[in-house]
């Protein structure tokens, strides 16, 4: 039913990702001007040590030879690294810093904030059936989500250490095309599982801090408290939403040559919000608007219309018809009873 209910939110509000399409474009363009002109002695560094033409070889390879993929990936790192932080580290230390800033963690709290905005967008339609707009409410809750966005990096140190972790045993054992192969079988489960635990416990935390004004830690120790109850369950749902966003993104990069990530990128962050939000009403039980006269109850599984609540109430079963007879002859004898006393009451 969450999912069920994510996917009819999805489609009724698709008006946020057009939004959420022009805030990506904007910081984008800022960023990546920015960084280019912060990173361009790295980029040369790149491309006079051929690090970028073994990475066109690689694309070209996950067209042509799929097989080759991980072995050509495990190359073109292990490269990268031995010509970055092996051999110019030195001289080039004050530009990748310059670059982390720039290129990852800068962006990285802006889709954070961007992230609060929408669930605070969506938390409004869905708890109170009322719109808000985006850049409006966006520099409403610019405080909080900027918080937000900076004890989310605290929060998910864990995760991206276990994904790293992953990644280098994965490029330590893959020696053979049959290990790299199984091996990125493995991995890649073990990410998706990484992935739909980090969601599972992020769901409630995140709306009760569009929720409530307490500080990140006691919303993130309440959030837990709610998910920890139903976990399997929301578990099992975050795996199946991390499974749609891959495989739509991928076959829409796949399939579009990456022109399609414009959209499927921001459709992904407004999917995953209003996830958070359906978990999170879901969890507490509380009645949430499906559409602007629908509201959906978690504990009963009622729909509201029009003030008119309707339950689906279970159809009686079928009477013999010899038991039916027998009503009928029941109600005309007492038809005659009652008939007979009325004679004698007139007598």
């Amino acid at each position: 039913m969450s999912y069920k209910n994510t996917v009819k939110l999805f489609a009724s509000n698709f008006t946020l990702v057009w939004k959420q399409l022009l805030y990506l474009f904007v910081c984008g363009i800022l960023f990546g001007v920015c960084a280019y002109l912060a990173g361009k002695p790295i980029i040369d560094l790149l491309y006079s040590s051929n690090v970028v033409h073994e990475a066109k070889v690689f694309v070209e390879t996950a067209y042509t030879s799929p097989s080759e993929i991980a072995l050509k990936l495990s190359d073109l790192f292990k490269h990268a690294l031995t010509v970055l932080f092996v051999e110019n580290f030195s001289s080039i230390w004050l530009t990748f810093f310059a670059l982390i800033i720039l290129c990852i963690f800068l962006p990285y709290v802006l889709i954070q904030i961007s992230y609060f905005n929408i669930t605070s967008i969506l938390y409004q339609k869905l708890s109170m059936n009322m719109n808000v707009g985006y850049f409006q409410n966006g520099l409403k809750v610019l405080g909080k989500g900027i918080i937000y966005a900076l004890t989310n990096i605290l929060f998910g140190l864990p995760f991206l250490a276990l994904n790293i972790l992953l990644l280098v045993i994965y490029l330590t054992l893959a020696k053979t095309i049959l290990s790299s192969i199984i091996g990125l079988v493995i991995v890649s489960i073990f990410m998706i599982l990484i992935r739909s635990v980090k969601y599972s416990l992020f769901t409630c935390y995140t709306c009760i801090m569009v929720e409530d004004t307490s500080n990140p830690f006691v919303a993130f120790g309440k959030g837990f408290a709610l998910t920890i109850k139903r976990f399997w369950r929301i578990l099992s749902c975050s795996i199946a939403v991390t499974l749609t966003l891959i495989f739509i993104n991928f076959f829409i990069s796949l399939f579009t040559f990456f022109a399609g990530t414009i959209i499927s990128v921001p459709a992904s962050f407004v999917f995953l919000s209003i996830f958070y939000l359906v978990i999170y009403f879901n969890t507490k039980g509380e009645r949430y608007y499906l559409g602007p006269n629908l509201i959906f109850n978690p504990t009963k599984y009622t729909i509201k219309q029009d003030e008119v609540t309707v339950i689906e109430i279970p159809k009686p079963p079928k009477q013999s018809p010899e038991i039916e007879d027998n009503k009928e002859t029941k109600k005309k004898t007492k038809k005659t009873k009652s008939t007979k006393n009325i004679q004698n009451n007139k007598d």
